[in-house]
């Protein structure tokens, strides 16, 4: 198979396929003379474009401490702890408003959306996975 055609099939570049192979396929999963993936080499990219896409659907958490309340009491800004070091604005659910305070390190999820990032309480996180699965067990 061609890089090109698998690049298709996947939805991505052809550089990228290129990089994938040399990164994880021997001499043996490629021939240089036709330009083709062997069968094998085509189940190796694919395992690792697999392996990518699981990293992408798990949820990020990062360390912060709280530095102050928001003018909406629904979030805090906090610092982020880890590179860059920044200030964040991180949404809390209003029953753990009262355990919030300055100084406080916890972890809060990060959610990037249109190149954007948002920041959340892990709380809220665990609340809807349970929610979800609830769901799943329903129907």
């Amino acid at each position: 198979m061609k890089q090109s055609d698998l690049a298709k099939k996947h939805g991505i570049t052809p550089q990228r396929v290129g990089q994938l192979r040399k990164k994880h396929c021997n001499s043996n999963d490629f021939c240089e003379k036709t330009r083709t993936l062997t069968e094998e080499g085509v189940n190796k990219i694919e395992k690792q474009l697999k392996i990518m896409d699981d990293k992408i659907l798990e949820p990020k958490f990062v360390k912060v401490q709280a530095i102050s309340r928001t003018p909406n009491m629904l979030f805090w800004y906090c610092k982020l702890l880890e590179k860059p070091t920044r200030k964040v604005k991180v949404a809390v659910p209003l029953n753990y408003l009262s355990e919030i305070r300055p100084q406080l390190v916890f972890k809060a999820q990060e959610i990037e959306k249109c190149n954007e990032k948002f920041y959340r309480h892990e709380v809220i996180y665990k609340r809807e996975f349970l929610r979800e699965q609830r769901a799943k067990a329903i129907h």
